[in-house]
């Protein structure tokens, strides 16, 4: 009865009620629904007054940073003092009862209110209790992920009083019957219709698809019939056109027979007598060039190829401290054996071979003019003109008959010679002609300014000089058959630099992996490890090369230079000797540290260039802090390719893939040298970041295209003769290499050595020697590049909660060599543990702490 009266009388107030009562009420919920929740979205804990006792303790911004303004943020500080990340529910409820309080007619009952108290307190209950959303708390300075209400109601009281999975099931349940309150849905009865809905859906449409097949199934009868009447049809207009085209073509192979036979005559008369209608080409009278002889350098006592005077006061990143009075080698050092009678040229010799070889062409159709005779030092090349209208593939062709006639170990054709008109026939000489270092040396092409690394390779087959700038290469790879040439090649390349650089100028990083190439320079004063001989230190070595890459981009970052020429030649403050006073510095009055210095640390710490302060020791920051005057060369030697190859080839493509990607603008360069020219060995990565090569002899063509990309060095007659490809260039130069003695090399370093004592770097040292020593193959030896994937990682572990390696090639897109070696890192860091079949690695560390 009570029940009865309240309800008439409730529903009697409600008739007293006007008509736009519900719409007024239902709009401010829903305005102040969008309030609350613009305030939390726009929430940051620096828009709170100082009197907040959880505000910050600077000055509060101003404007406030908040939708809403001061009072949004106070708004939302408080929702997320109380219910946490529950304080969403909160608006997102008032505006629902908005919309259906105003626009739906609903009626804000005992049930919807009671529906969403008990909506968003166990809402805050379920997410403390659970423990979700804890960083996200700590980030926005509240205590608790589910505010007060919920670590007091659900924590304290229900985990307390029923355990964690009885707290959770007790309070999924009133959640869900808080929902249903609020909304006013019913689950249970929306999946029958819903299920209900969808089989008389899918009946009609199974009905629908019987029908259509049905009236397809007579339709496709009709058809048939229809399609049977034309294939006949068809089958009788292709048997009169089959017919047509068995006559066509029998008269289209009458016809064929016809022109074969007309052009098989006319190739018989040209036979019998080639080119009657063509007059031979006319040609300049031939010449015979001697460029085998040697050129008489002057022998003037303790000549040197360069003459420079030291700065004393210029001071080099590397260490120089025992490189002042360093004097360059002079020529005396190398031998020219001047005693010796060189032979003279046979011209009626050489007019003969020439004689055959036209001879030859013409017995064969080809007609062909005699033209100049060039002796080099190696080989003689003999030009003839072609008649007009000749193919020249029609001369190529002949390779083998000019071997045989001219009795020729081995002979090359080059169709046409790059740069002229005429074909070259290339025949190795008899007696060979060595072409001796320091005559090349003496060279004025050797002493030019032009060349800020000169290397002195060897002379063409016209004499002249072939003097390459390692500045511009700027990386050479050297590869060849066992006897060809490559060692030497690589000691008059070594020899070169010497003549020049002093070790304060230049320095070397030797890898000689066979400990026969490169022992002959262990003493010389330019390197800066002793030569590594150990295939597991190389990485380590390429490493530090790495580094010592980015470092010195970073110190040109800030110089405000681009490259190694910049940096060196960037002008310089002039420095003025002042009287050094010391004064004592009273605790009271201590000295205010410089706003330009604390400006500058801030912004390399912004931009990233010291990286992880807590990684970097205090030599290190020294050493950034102290820009050199000058930075020299680092010339890297690798004389075999192939050993490192196979014992680390991921790690070592890597590593001179990045050196010759980068290292140019550096002044690093790269020389490596290799007698097994395999693809997997030159690999295609390699290749493509070392554009200047040099060919000795090799077995095959194969070997030649892996080389050069084109055949040719199979071709070559070995004992330093060579195909040279010259950077920014596609044609290839043929030369005698260089040749200096074992005796002229030890002679260049006792020089060396004799002026200044060896002073290897430590650091670089025990770099490498932990890099070579360990089992983990260096991973404490980590760049500044692998330092920031690192921190990736670790951000992603701790999101995903778990550590893989297919988890960090998913998310970072890293290869598996790369994220195989983060992961190796982080387990000697201790971060993971060790590897147990296909499960994730076990996290040792805890994030929050």
């Amino acid at each position: 009865m009570a029940t009865a009266k309240n309800r008439s009388r409730k529903d009697a107030v409600e008739r007293q009620l006007p008509g736009w009562f519900n719409e007024v009420v239902g709009i401010g919920m829903i305005g102040f629904g969008l309030m609350l929740l613009l305030a939390l979205v726009s929430y940051t804990p620096g828009d709170l007054p100082n009197w907040v006792g959880y505000g910050p303790d600077s000055t509060p911004n101003s404007p406030a940073h908040n939708i809403i303004g001061v009072v949004g943020a106070l708004l939302a500080w408080l929702q997320l003092i109380l219910f946490g990340a529950a304080s969403y529910l909160l608006p997102l409820g008032l505006i629902w009862l908005g919309v259906a309080y105003a626009f739906m007619e609903g009626k804000l009952t005992r049930r919807t209110w009671f529906g969403f108290v008990c909506f968003i307190l166990t809402g805050a209950c379920l997410i403390n209790v659970l423990e979700l959303l804890s960083i996200w708390a700590d980030e926005i300075m509240i205590t608790h992920p589910g505010g007060v209400i919920g670590y007091g109601v659900g924590t304290l009281f229900f985990e307390k009083l029923l355990n964690k999975t009885g707290a959770v099931l007790l309070l999924l349940v009133a959640y869900l019957i808080g929902m249903i309150m609020l909304t006013g849905l019913n689950p249970i009865q929306f999946t029958k219709v819903a299920f209900k809905q969808f089989s008389e859906w899918n009946q009609k449409r199974k009905d629908e698809k019987s029908r259509l097949r049905e009236k397809n199934s007579k339709k496709a009868i009709r058809e048939a019939e229809r399609k049977a009447r034309l294939d006949e049809r068809e089958r009788a207009k292709e048997e009169v056109k089959k017919e047509a085209a068995e006559e066509k073509a029998a008269a289209k192979k009458v016809k064929e027979k016809e022109v074969a036979a007309k052009k098989a005559k006319e190739e018989e008369e040209i036979r019998k007598n080639p080119q009657v209608e063509m007059d031979l080409k006319e040609v300049p009278k031939p010449q015979i060039i001697d460029a085998a002889q040697r050129r008489k350098p002057k022998l003037e006592v303790g000549a040197k190829p360069f003459n420079k005077k030291k700065d004393k006061e210029k001071g080099i990143s590397l260490a120089t401290d025992a490189f002042e009075d360093y004097e360059t080698p002079g020529f005396d050092l190398l031998s020219y054996d001047d005693s010796e009678e060189e032979p003279e040229t046979n011209k009626d010799e050489l007019l003969s071979v020439q004689k055959t070889i036209v001879d030859t062409l013409k017995a064969f159709g080809v007609e062909v003019t005699a033209g100049d005779i060039t002796r080099g030092p190696t080989i003689t090349r003999y030009e003839v003109y072609p008649s007009i209208g000749l193919r020249v593939s029609r001369i190529t062709q002949l390779e083998a008959d000019l071997a045989r006639a001219t009795r020729a170990e081995r002979i090359n054709i080059l169709a046409p010679i790059p740069g002229k008109d005429t074909v070259g026939i290339e025949i190795a000489n008899d007696n060979k002609v060595a072409v001796p270092l320091r005559e090349l040396l003496q060279d004025e092409a050797f002493a030019s300014a032009k060349k800020r690394i000169p290397l002195a390779l060897g002379k063409d087959v016209y004499g002249n000089t072939v003097i390459a700038d390692l500045a511009a290469m700027p990386h050479l790879l050297v590869a060849g058959a066992t006897g060809a040439g490559k060692s030497v090649c690589i000691n008059s390349i070594i020899a070169s630099i010497l003549f020049k650089f002093s070790p304060d100028e230049l320095r070397f990083i030797m890898v000689d992996p066979k400990v026969v190439e490169m022992q002959i320079y262990g003493k010389l004063p330019h390197l800066v490890v002793p030569v590594v001989t150990d295939p597991n230190k190389v990485v380590a070595a390429l490493r530090w090369v790495v580094n010592e890459m980015e470092k010195r981009y970073r110190i040109f970052a800030k110089c405000g230079v681009r490259n190694f020429d910049g940096f060196n030649s960037r002008p310089r403050p002039e420095k003025e000797e002042e009287p050094v006073v010391e004064e004592e510095v009273t605790p009271e009055e201590e000295p205010e540290p410089d706003p330009e210095v604390i400006e500058s640390i801030a912004r390399a710490l912004e931009d990233g260039e010291l990286g992880p302060m807590a990684d970097r020791d205090e030599d290190e920051l020294d050493f950034e802090d102290e820009i050199p005057d000058r930075i020299p060369y680092i010339v890297v030697i690798i004389d075999e390719l192939a050993d490192l190859m196979q014992t680390a080839p991921a790690d070592v493509e890597m590593n001179i893939a990045r050196i010759a990607q980068k290292a140019r603008a550096a002044g690093i360069h790269l020389i490596i040298a290799t007698q097994t020219p395999r693809a997997d060995v030159v690999t295609g990565i390699i290749k493509a970041n070392i554009p200047s090569r040099i060919a000795f002899q090799v077995s095959s063509s194969l070997d030649s295209r892996v080389i050069l990309d084109t055949k040719g060095a199979e071709k070559l007659v070995g004992k330093g003769d060579m195909l040279y490809l010259p950077p920014g260039s596609a044609k290839l130069e043929r030369a005698q290499g260089a040749f200096v003695s074992d005796e002229e090399v030890e002679a260049i370093v006792d020089f060396c050595s004799n002026q200044a004592e060896q002073k290897f770097e430590e650091s670089v040292q025990e770099s490498i020697e932990k890099g070579g020593g360990s089992d983990d193959g260096g991973a404490d030896d980590v760049s500044d590049a692998d330092e920031e994937i690192i921190q990736k990682c670790l951000e992603v572990i701790q999101q995903e909660q778990k550590a893989s390696t297919s988890l960090l090639q998913r998310r970072l897109r890293l290869g598996y060599t790369r994220a195989a070696r983060m992961m190796d890192i982080l387990e000697d860091r201790g971060i993971i543990g060790p590897a147990d079949g296909a499960k994730a690695r076990e996290i040792l560390v805890r994030f929050d702490d």
